[in-house]
């Protein structure tokens, strides 16, 4: 739905735009409601006079009687020129300085339509035969005619009955000049008074307009002096709990984010180049300690060398692990990295890490097991959940002793599929546990892992593919004790969309 926008300038503030719409709906208002005032009122006018003539009309009626078959006029209608029987003819001809809007107008006929008494002015009116014909079929008739000299005058006509009969019409009328001038008054003190209210309402309205965004410049005024570089700095929040009251929360909440978006983004980069330093500072030593060695024995030159290249080897290969775990929490904060969905037996990418797993764990001498009950489903990308169980995995392995036990759990909870990793480990202290999943972060940054280098990104890396699914991911520790990450991952809706469904499990040895 599109709503209607005027052609303002580009560069009008928006509380002269808030002025000029209310201006434009004051104006529309105030018009509506002066023509809805002038309808009503003229039409209460000509209702009251309609009420004034019937009441004359039946003033008339009670002064005339009928005896002998004829209209006796008494005291109120003698006082009417012409309405008396003895005046002479020239009595029905109009006064010369006589007035439709002073004089009285009235008229009576007989049931055949003969005039037997009317005023001198209505004898100028231009009356319609209609006003006599209705009466006489039993409607009153109410309208307008105009007098010589072009007034417009009111007319009421009615029939006046003795005994069922009808003995007389009796019409009165009343000039409308004194209606149509307080109408006119009416409409000039409008046209005088609306151009005045509607620059006062523009006025009124540019000030509180300037009163409302009073809060809003000291909004842009702080922002301004944050934009220079002090994220630290919050908006002032107004007393009022308004909509800028919510506008400046609004601010200070996203001022918070990016403040810690901030701060993470710079420990970040800290932690990348110290992380990236140390292996390329590793190969730049252990080359150099190889070129100035001046070895005479060949065969001890060839040991030399063959031991400083696995060396360089090792830490290029550190080093290419920390750049591809950078680049892909790099796409993941960018929101490149898509995911398939696809039904993937979970037991069985446990079986195929361990298989990967196996050769570092007897070269510590830990053992690995696994407690499986029956073929587990998720929904989700296979390889993801592999990297994200060879880091948990990994992570296991390096921050347990010698000697000591990493146990995979896989159980079905509700609706959840349920992965342990449980370890007999080192163990993390109960202040560093809301932290480990943060880039970089580690538990103590003086000592690595017991043995093998750790860039601080796997936790990281793991939490993502499980916020990913639609999981979560908690941990339990205590220092000396080992530690248990524990995984949920929602299950497959239908058992037919299981891989394998009934086929027994391949169990490996561990």
């Amino acid at each position: 739905m599109k709503f209607m926008t005027l052609p303002f300038p580009r560069r009008l503030s928006l509380r002269l735009q808030l002025t000029i719409w209310y201006t434009l709906v004051f104006a529309v208002l105030i018009s509506c409601s002066g023509f809805l005032l002038y309808i009503h009122l003229q039409n209460t006018l000509i209702s009251t006079l309609d009420t004034a003539l019937r009441i004359r009309s039946h003033q008339v009626a009670d002064d005339i009687t009928y005896e002998h078959d004829s209209i006796i006029f008494h005291n109120n209608t003698d006082e009417l020129p012409g309405f008396d029987k003895d005046d002479d003819d020239d009595t029905m001809q109009p006064d010369n300085n006589a007035d439709v809007n002073t004089d009285t107008l009235a008229r009576v006929l007989d049931a055949q339509g003969r005039t037997i008494g009317v005023t001198p002015m209505f004898a100028d009116l231009a009356v319609p035969q209609e006003s006599i014909d209705l009466p006489l079929h039993g409607t009153p008739w109410e309208g307008n005619v105009r007098g010589a000299n072009g007034e417009n005058v009111r007319i009421y006509s009615r029939v006046l009955m003795e005994d069922g009969k009808t003995i007389a019409i009796i019409q009165v009328g009343a000039s409308l000049t004194q209606l149509r001038v307080a109408l006119a008054s009416l409409l000039t003190d409008f046209l005088i008074l609306a151009p005045i209210t509607l620059c006062l309402s523009a006025i009124g309205s540019y000030i509180l307009a300037s009163r409302t965004f009073r809060p809003i410049d000291h909004l842009i005024r702080t922002a301004k002096r944050i934009k220079e570089g002090d994220l630290h700095q919050r908006v002032p929040l107004p007393e009022t709990y308004d909509e800028v009251h919510r506008l400046a929360l609004t601010l200070n909440e996203m001022l918070e984010e990016l403040d810690h978006a901030f701060m993470r983004q710079r420990r970040f980069v800290a932690d990348a180049s110290h992380e990236l330093r140390t292996p390329v500072a590793a190969i730049r030593s252990l080359t150099d300690v190889a070129l100035l060695k001046s070895l005479t024995n060949e065969k001890q030159v060839g040991e030399k060398y063959i031991t400083t290249l696995n060396n360089i080897n090792t830490e290029a290969q550190r080093l290419g692990s920390l750049i591809n775990d950078l680049l892909m929490l790099a796409k993941v904060d960018e929101g490149k990295t898509a995911l398939q969905q696809e039904s993937v037996r979970l037991d069985m990418l446990i079986d195929a890490v361990l298989i990967n797993a196996q050769p570092l764990a007897s070269e510590r001498n830990i053992t690995i097991k696994q407690q499986i009950a029956a073929p587990v489903v998720v929904p989700g990308d296979e390889g993801r959940l592999i990297q994200m169980i060879m880091n948990l995995v990994d992570n296991a392995i390096k921050y347990t002793h010698p000697g000591g036990c990493v146990t995979l759990q896989l159980t079905e909870e509700t609706h959840d599929a349920c992965l342990r990793v449980i370890d007999t480990g080192i163990g993390i202290p109960a202040e560093h546990l809301p932290h480990i999943f943060e880039r970089f972060y580690r538990v103590d940054p003086a000592h690595s892992p017991l043995e093998g280098g750790s860039s601080g990104l796997g936790l990281s890396i793991v939490t993502w593919i499980v916020q990913a699914h639609k999981g979560s991911i908690t941990t339990k520790s205590e220092p000396g004790s080992g530690s248990i990450f524990t995984v949920r991952l929602p299950l497959v809706e239908s058992s037919s969309e299981i891989p394998g469904k009934g086929k027994p499990r391949e169990k490996i040895p561990s």
